[in-house]
């Protein structure tokens, strides 16, 4: 079966809009999460710790979910 242009063209876009809203509200939570123990750190070391939790977020639930809603129809 082949996919029309437009089509692959609105599942790509229906991936990058789930894809941008699940990182923003995975990385809100993680910050979230994380704000009372990291008062007054750099941000650098904010950061190294939000890194682990986002990237298991966005590996093993913003993508996968992106994929769903993203696949050609």
């Amino acid at each position: 079966m082949t996919v029309s242009l437009p089509s692959r063209l609105a599942s790509r876009l229906r991936f990058l809009i789930v894809a941008i809203v699940g990182a923003y509200a995975a990385i809100n939570l993680v910050l979230a999460a994380l704000a009372p123990f990291t008062a007054g750190w750099p941000i650098f070391g904010v950061t190294a710790l939000a890194v682990p939790p986002m990237v298991l977020a966005m590996v093993y639930g913003v993508i996968p979910i992106a994929f769903r809603f993203g696949a050609p129809r």
